[in-house]
């Protein structure tokens, strides 16, 4: 058998990629898809996986780079999204402690949790702020749909990202 030995520059490499790969899908890719009326948000479940799988510290740092991308393509104050992802990934990061790497429940519950913080987040900065008080329009066609849709690629995202874990341990 093959063993794969992997330096901490290739996974710092493998890492940014994912995050790229990630980035692009979300802001290139899905917009394209008609059916969607909400998108998963890719960013989100990477940031926090990365947070449960490799502690607060690489969580902190993934939630800094994906938070500065959408800083950077979406228009608004800068530090708006590095900080919702940096908050994210730290939190979530806390919980690798306890963490058991088998398990597909937590990171499903965190998915959830992470998803509603997330929309809760914009929702407040965006259009609580301008007195747009219109939250069950809101809960009902923005955050459930892109909540459910989150969790739904949460489990196909992590199963990768928590495999790619297991190699690099190695």
């Amino acid at each position: 058998m093959v063993k794969i030995r992997f330096g901490k520059f290739s996974k710092i490499l493998i890492h940014v990629l994912i995050i790229f790969l990630a980035f692009f899908i979300q802001t290139s890719i899905f917009p394209l898809i008609p059916f969607f009326a909400a998108s998963p948000n890719l960013l989100l479940i990477i940031t926090f996986s990365y947070g449960l799988l490799y502690g607060e510290d690489i969580g902190i740092i993934t939630g800094i780079f994906c938070g500065f991308l959408c800083d950077m393509y979406f228009n608004g104050d800068f530090g708006f999204y590095i900080l919702i992802y940096s908050v994210i990934g730290f939190a979530n990061g806390v919980l690798n402690e306890s963490f058991f790497d088998n398990s597909i429940t937590l990171p499903m519950i965190l998915s959830l949790v992470n998803g509603f913080a997330y929309n809760a987040y914009i929702y407040m900065t965006h259009f609580l702020v301008r007195r747009k008080f219109d939250i069950p329009y809101y809960v009902l066609n923005i955050i459930i749909p892109s909540v459910l849709f989150t969790l739904i690629a949460t489990v196909l995202i992590y199963k990768l990202l928590y495999k790619l874990n297991l190699i690099h341990r190695k």
